[in-house]
């Protein structure tokens, strides 16, 4: 049958019936007779209603979902079975999020994107028992409020943390600790109309982020540049406009010609 494969045995192992006009009312729930199944991909249809708390356990040997790009709603449950690695819930109607600590995939994420959807919820409970194998986290433009948790939880493999047009504010956390290997940091536009977002000082940890290669802090209301920002020699983009920075720019950033490609600092309050 067209989008799906099977094993030697017959069972089927995938289905993949991204684009093809899937129209309805789905809860996928109807999958759960198909225990053999690994891939999941349902993208870029028209399908909508709620993903029932713990669906995903049915799929045994499931490795990679994908329903991005649907009218999917509710709440979405980040529990799957122990192998899967991969869940692309994006761009949908999903209004809440929530993680287990006592999960079977809670080890084996890799890769989460929930951006794109509706998501009113305050920031210390989306991430509350976050995956700590995480390599991508992608929550980007949803309605995500209040501060980061304190401490914020250790994410020492992420590569790409991505939660850009929230409404994120307070302080920023110790990235250098939490997440001392990534290489993608896009907290941007968190304030909304000309209020809020994330506030004081960028820490001059931030230059412990070795493997930095963009950095993007726009729109927010913090104050200052660390000069120590100047060492990380693997920069390519760093965004720190809409700010309210007011210091004088640091000759230390000179360093970074050799690998910058994007430097925006404007619309701050420069000396």
């Amino acid at each position: 049958w067209f989008g799906l494969t099977c094993n030697a045995n017959g069972f089927h192992t995938e289905i993949k019936l991204r684009k093809n006009n899937l129209t309805g009312v789905s809860s996928i729930d109807w999958l759960a007779g198909l225990p053999e199944l690994t891939k999941l991909d349902i993208a870029e249809n028209n399908l909508s209603g709620t993903v029932y708390s713990g669906v995903m356990l049915y799929f045994k040997k499931l490795e990679h979902v994908d329903i991005s790009n649907n009218k999917f709603s509710g709440h979405a449950n980040m529990t799957f079975s122990i192998t899967t690695k991969y869940a692309n819930f994006s761009h949908n109607k999903f209004s809440s999020v929530g993680f287990k600590r006592f999960n079977a995939a809670y080890e084996t994420l890799q890769v989460v994107d929930l951006s794109n959807n509706e998501i009113d919820q305050a920031a210390s409970e989306v991430f509350l028992n976050i995956p700590p194998n995480l390599e991508e986290l992608i929550l980007s433009n949803n309605a995500i409020r209040g501060a980061f948790p304190d401490p914020f939880p250790n994410l020492d493999k992420i590569r790409r943390f991505a939660i850009a047009n929230n409404n994120i504010n307070g302080p920023l956390p110790d990235f250098s600790r939490a997440t001392p290997r990534v290489r993608e940091l896009d907290l941007s536009n968190q304030r909304q109309a000309y209020d809020g977002g994330l506030t004081g000082t960028i820490s001059a940890d931030f230059s412990r982020l070795d493997d930095l290669l963009v950095l993007n802090l726009a729109v927010n209301s913090l104050t200052s540049i660390p000069s120590d920002l100047g060492n990380l020699g693997k920069l390519k983009v760093l965004n720190l406009s809409s700010n309210v920075i007011s210091q004088q720019i640091p000759s230390e950033l000179g360093k970074l010609a050799d690998s910058l490609e994007v430097l925006d600092l404007s619309d701050n309050k420069f000396e």
